[in-house]
């Protein structure tokens, strides 16, 4: 049945996606402002940075379509790995700071006062942990853009194909309505995570790893959801084209790692969670070695391998997706638009 009549306007509940505008900033952009207030708010006014021409004008010659999926250059973008190498530096030192407030090896054999040697260690912990904490940012920042990207380049899609579509063939039109339900639905449940407030929590001695596998969960979980939400509205998306349903090889396939989120984040806050216990509770006797220190010297290195795969498991899902709307575009593009975008719900 051709649903166009039931207006169930996305809009309450893309608003509350925003983009963060620090990383459209370009030679050419506008005055943009830090939290800008939705995704498509932003790309509306905004989009002029991505393609160095005047906003106006973008906004008159440029499909959305094309638009959205030009963005994928800026949202869908590589982390650097070598960062990791402070983690492993931050790893090290807080475990020395411990071990130093206990037992003391550093000012005893150097001579010099306990708190001048903590003193140093703490501020070179602190700054080999600020990278930590920009890593956890981009992490959890490229995780809302790319789904922000993907949200709206397949509300704008769907209304393409659905304003083309004949009432009169229900067969596509299902699809077409199947998808939109779908998207709908994770449109409600992929919510925005914070990447300023994550990224300032793992910041805390100690405890901010923590924070930082949690952080690492929820990126994880909501990638490998949305990974199997977007590829089952796409194959909707085609079959509202009268197009092949997983004609290409890659498409069948799951290209975001299936991994344990469950256990990563165990393993994860072990380490963390043995070295806050010993700062808490344990006696300066050096004969008595605590477990916790080898709990967190043999497996306390978890969370830095995890948030090594955090920053490369989404590279594949990006590369494939790219794949899927190359394939996708010239036809989008290339139908006619006979109604408004909005007739989909005013996602657009």
């Amino acid at each position: 049945m051709d649903d166009r009549r039931h207006d169930h306007s996305p809009n309450l509940t893309s608003t509350r996606r925003s983009l963060d505008a620090t990383t459209l900033i370009a030679p050419t952009a506008l005055d943009l402002r830090l939290h800008a207030s939705t995704f498509v708010t932003l790309s509306r006014k905004y989009i002029a940075p991505l393609t160095a021409v005047n906003n106006d004008t973008l906004n008159q010659e440029a499909d959305e379509i094309v638009r959205y999926s030009e963005m994928r250059n800026v949202t869908d973008y590589s982390i650097d790995s070598s960062l990791i190498l402070t983690a492993l530096a931050s790893w090290i030192l807080w475990a020395l700071y411990v071990i130093e407030s206990r037992y003391r090896p550093i000012s005893h054999a150097s001579g010099i006062p306990l708190a001048t040697s903590l003193s140093a260690i703490s501020l070179a912990a602190f700054v080999a942990t600020v990278p930590v904490s920009y890593l956890v940012y981009s992490i959890v920042n490229r995780r809302n853009m790319h789904l922000g990207r993907s949200e709206a380049l397949l509300w704008a899609s769907i209304g393409r194909v659905k304003n083309n579509t004949n009432p009169t063939d229900t067969s596509r039109l299902f699809a077409v309505n199947t998808a939109e339900r779908d998207l709908r639905a994770a449109t409600v449940e992929e919510k925005e995570r914070s990447a300023y407030l994550w990224s300032l929590l793992s910041l805390v001695p100690f405890i901010g790893g923590l924070f930082l596998a949690y952080a690492l969960f929820q990126v994880n979980s909501d990638f490998q959801k949305h990974e199997k939400r977007e590829f089952v509205t796409l194959e909707d998306l085609q079959r509202g084209l009268g197009l092949q349903v997983g004609g290409a090889p890659f498409q069948a396939k799951r290209w975001y790692p299936s991994r344990n989120n469950v256990a990563y984040f165990a393993a994860s806050i072990l380490g963390p969670l043995s070295l806050s216990l010993t700062v808490l509770r344990l006696p300066a006797d050096i004969a008595s070695f605590p477990v916790s220190y080898l709990v967190y010297l043999t497996v306390g290195w978890a969370w830095i391998y995890w948030l090594y795969v955090s920053a490369h498991d989404p590279e594949p899902h990006f590369v494939v997706q790219s794949h899927l709307e190359s394939e996708l575009q010239p036809i989008l593009t290339g139908l006619q638009k006979v109604g408004p975008i909005s007739s989909i719900g005013g996602a657009m």
